[in-house]
């Protein structure tokens, strides 16, 4: 008999999670697992099509208020929401990194008996009182407890509950995350960008917590001593226009590319020759993994978890260093010769795969 799950966590921002559960979806069995998606505080979301068109049999996706927004209102259509069809999953997945999110799912989770299945994807951030406040509610309601890291399990559930916690490694596509040659040229050529350029890359959200301000001073630190080379900026967000303002005092604007939101990023990161992330605080970054799978040098603040070294690319340094340091570390490790289309299978072979990961899941599940 078909599995039904309710998924928590997509949202009208492309991200991480978001891109963790489309993976997780289309990789499925579908004729043994279905998944629906509750999106709070959204009328549309992420993946939509793309996930109704995977299944085909009908709409997937129920919207309701955001708690936060609309609380009188988001009860109500919880309330109602639950009451029609909270018994016929078998389990809610919330996916989250933030344990406030629980009250999409709490004391609902109760009164129709379903299973919670908690998955943490975050190692910081947010409110830690609120966290902290929420987080009995949130250890209490979840049947089952999932992280993609040590560090993201401490933050959601605490530090004594790690031996109820199921760490599930982000698993991503790696065939789609190959180097690849032409898809480099293609990219260069259609930022006019010649190929002995060298392409500094960033794939994230522009917020406090990807840390950009201090990458701008880490690429003018690179630029200073590699004049040929361009900071590639793919996304957007709430601090993008600030970011924009800070490119142009420190003299940069030429060599500073805002790329926006990309669907094809694996031809970005052919396109680079580095990549950089010096986040204040991360779970276990998508990116980072899609990266490494690319064969790019990865140069990684110590905020994230220490299971982002997945591979020998992948470098760690403390963000108290100061921006020379990090600047010297990219420049002489971007530099080593090496085959770029090995690293998919180094990444396949760690368990990063998203196929090991759908079967870690499934595990979850159940037959």
């Amino acid at each position: 008999m078909k599995k039904r799950i309710l998924v928590i966590g997509l949202t009208n921002r492309m991200g991480g999670v978001e891109t963790f559960i489309y993976n997780t979806t289309r990789f499925s069995n579908k004729t043994k697992y279905e998944y629906d998606f509750l999106v709070h505080g959204a009328k549309n979301t992420v993946f939509q099509k793309e996930i109704n068109d995977f299944y085909d049999n009908g709409e997937h996706f129920y919207f309701i208020p955001s708690f936060k927004e609309k609380p009188i209102e988001c009860l109500k259509a919880l309330s109602s929401f639950y009451k029609e069809n909270g018994e016929k999953y078998d389990f809610v997945h919330l996916e989250t990194g933030a344990t406030s999110e629980v009250v999409y799912v709490f004391p609902f989770c109760f009164f129709y008996h379903f299973a919670l299945i908690t998955h943490s994807h975050n190692g910081g951030g947010y409110s830690p009182v609120i966290n902290s406040l929420f987080r009995p509610i949130v250890n209490i309601s979840s049947s089952v407890k999932l992280a993609c890291s040590v560090e993201a399990s401490n933050w959601l559930f605490g530090k004594n509950k790690i031996n109820k916690v199921k760490i599930i490694n982000n698993g991503i596509d790696t065939a789609r995350f190959t180097f690849n040659k032409a898809a480099r040229k293609r990219i260069r050529d259609q930022y006019h960008i010649d190929s002995d350029t060298f392409i500094v890359g960033h794939i994230g959200r522009f917020s406090e917590q990807k840390n950009h301000g201090f990458l701008l001073q880490i690429f003018k630190e690179i630029k200073k001593k590699k004049a040929n080379s361009k900071l590639m900026l793919l996304g957007v967000g709430e601090l993008q226009e600030s970011i924009k303002k800070q490119v142009k005092l420190m003299n940069l604007k030429d060599d500073v590319i805002f790329c926006g939101l990309k669907s094809n990023t694996q031809e970005y990161y052919s396109a680079f020759d580095s990549f950089v992330m010096p986040s204040i605080y991360e779970g276990l970054p998508v990116v980072g993994i899609e990266a490494q799978s690319e064969g790019l040098p990865c140069f990684f603040s110590s905020s994230i978890s220490n299971l982002i070294k997945i591979t020998d690319n992948a470098n760690i340094l403390p963000l108290d260093n100061n921006v020379t340091k990090w600047a010297d570390k990219i420049i002489k490790n971007s530099n080593r010769t090496i085959d770029r289309k090995e690293y998919a299978k180094k990444i396949s072979k760690e368990g990063f795969s998203i196929k090991s990961t759908v079967s870690e899941l499934e595990k979850v599940y159940g037959v």
